[in-house]
C-alpha cells in the first residue's frame, strides 16, 4: 500500500509519532512518504498516486491548528481511504473525526481516527491548569506512545475501521471545547513578547509557522497571526519569549523541550 502521510507539528510531538508510524507501516510492507505542511505545498502532493491518505496533527482546543485546516482545504477531491491521528497531552475527544469531515465531504473515506497521548507542551498564565510534562516523565510517555503507534500501524495496514472519539461523549466534549475556545479561551490567551534577554538571533522568525515574528533593529517583535503552537515560547534559545511577566519564573512555567530533548524543527 502506498501511503501519503500529511502532518503539522508545533513542538515535535506529532512529528515524532509520524516518524514512528511510518517506520511501523514500512515494516509491514507499506510504502510511506511523510509530508510536513510547512515544507511541501498542498498543490505539489500527488494524492492520485496514493492508495491511502493519512493526516496527523496536535489538538488545539478540539480543533486542528488553523494552518493545518487551511492546508487540508487545498487538497483535491479524491475517492481515497483516509485515517486521522491526533496528539494530545491529556484528551482529544472527537478532534480527529471533526478535522476529517471536510475531506469526507470531498470523497475521502474515513476508516480510522485515533489519538496518541504525548507529553504536554502548553502551560501559560490563565491557562495553567495542567503543567508541562517534566523531563523525567517523558520516557514513560514515549514508551506508551510507541506501543500505541504499533497497534495503530497494524490497523492502518489492514484498513481496519476504528473511529475513536466520535461517540456521544467525545462529540459533546469536542463541541463544548470548540465553543469555549471561540467564546472565551482565545480572549484569555496572552500575546507573546520578547523581553530584554532577546539577542535577535531570529530563531522565532525563521521557524514560526504563521510568520508571527519579525526582526526589527536586532530585536524580535510579535505580530498578530499566532496559533499558539508553542514553538517559539518553548524553544527560544534564551527563553526570552514571554506570555506575561509571570512566565519569567521558569521553575513554574517550564518550557517543553520536545519529545527527545531538542528543538523542533
Amino acid at each position: 500500500m502506498n501511503v501519503g502521510l500529511i502532518y503539522f507539528s508545533g513542538t515535535g510531538n506529532t512529528a515524532w509519532v509520524v516518524q514512528r508510524l511510518a517506520e511501523q507501516l514500512r515494516a509491514l510492507g507499506d510504502d510511506v512518504t511523510a509530508f510536513s505542511c510547512e515544507d511541501t505545498p498542498a498543490t505539489q502532493l500527488d494524492v492520485a498516486a496514493w492508495d491511502a491518505v493519512g493526516i496527523a496533527f496536535p489538538v488545539h482546543s478540539s480543533f486542528a491548528a488553523p494552518v493545518f485546516r487551511d492546508y487540508l482545504q487545498q487538497l483535491p477531491a479524491a475517492d481515497k481511504p483516509l485515517f486521522a491521528i491526533t496528539t494530545a497531552g491529556y484528551w482529544a475527544g472527537d478532534t480527529a473525526w471533526y478535522a476529517a469531515q471536510p475531506l469526507t465531504r470531498r470523497g475521502y473515506r474515513l476508516f480510522l481516527c485515533a489519538n496518541v497521548l504525548m507529553p504536554n507542551n502548553f502551560f501559560i498564565p490563565k491557562m495553567d491548569v495542567l503543567p508541562v510534562t517534566p523531563p523525567e516523565r517523558v520516557p514513560r510517555f514515549l514508551e506508551r506512545a510507541t506501543r500505541r503507534v504499533t497497534r495503530l500501524a497494524k490497523r492502518i495496514h489492514a484498513r481496519e475501521r476504528h473511529i475513536q472519539g466520535a461517540d456521544i461523549i467525545g462529540r459533546l466534549g469536542g463541541a463544548l471545547q470548540r465553543w469555549g475556545y471561540s467564546t472565551f479561551e482565545a480572549k484569555m490567551l496572552a500575546r507573546f513578547s520578547a523581553d530584554e534577554t532577546c539577542t535577535g538571533c531570529g530563531w522565532c522568525a525563521q521557524h514560526c509557522p504563521t510568520q508571527s515574528w519579525e526582526l526589527r533593529d536586532g530585536q524580535a517583535h510579535f505580530l498578530d497571526h499566532c496559533i499558539f503552537c508553542m514553538r517559539c515560547y518553548n524553544f527560544c534559545p534564551m527563553q526570552a519569549i514571554q506570555a506575561t511577566d509571570k512566565t519569567r519564573r521558569t521553575t513554574k512555567y517550564r518550557r517543553y523541550q520536545g519529545p527527545e530533548g531538542q528543538r523542533y524543527p
